[in-house]
């Protein structure tokens, strides 16, 4: 899983786990242990899409706009990490082959893909069950998710 859509849970639990205190981008990469301009860049996103509010100088910072049981999972995870993205991982082999019958390298690059994109298509609709309140209850009592399915899969 791509590092964007954890930095952003973290960080959207975090943010309103300290509401209605404004948080530094710099408090941020120091919970998560990341280097701040990364923090920036992910914020900028969910600022656009209007998860956060910021401010810039002395008295600057990120707060929550939306509450947690508003952030459907699937969303976030759409916005931090695009298919596109998630494809490009499995280009291998020679689009010509070694030779003309070399079937492996001229055909693993889009078999590969094809199964990505039908497991992508799963789990990206699994996780729009799920908002962030969900997560969190997990957070705190582990197992909170695995009884929702099975609750719903009854």
């Amino acid at each position: 899983m791509k590092l964007d859509f954890s930095v952003a849970v973290h960080s959207l639990f975090y943010l309103e786990e300290n509401s209605p205190r404004k948080i530094a981008s710099r408090e941020l990469a120091a919970s998560l242990d990341l280097n701040a301009v990364v923090i920036r860049n992910i914020l900028s996103v969910l600022h656009k899409k209007g998860y956060i509010e910021g401010s810039v100088g002395k008295n600057g910072g990120y707060q929550l706009k939306k509450a947690l049981i508003d952030i459907n999972v699937g969303e976030l995870y759409d916005l931090t990490i695009p298919p596109t993205l998630s494809y490009a991982r499995f280009i291998t082999g020679r689009s010509e082959g070694i030779n003309k019958v070399d079937q492996i390298s001229s055909n693993m690059s889009e078999t590969l893909t094809d199964l990505f994109t039908l497991a992508d298509r799963r789990y990206r609709a699994f996780y729009r069950h799920f908002t962030l309140a969900d997560l969190k209850q997990d957070l705190y009592h582990h197992g909170y998710l695995k009884k929702l399915v099975k609750n719903n899969d009854k």
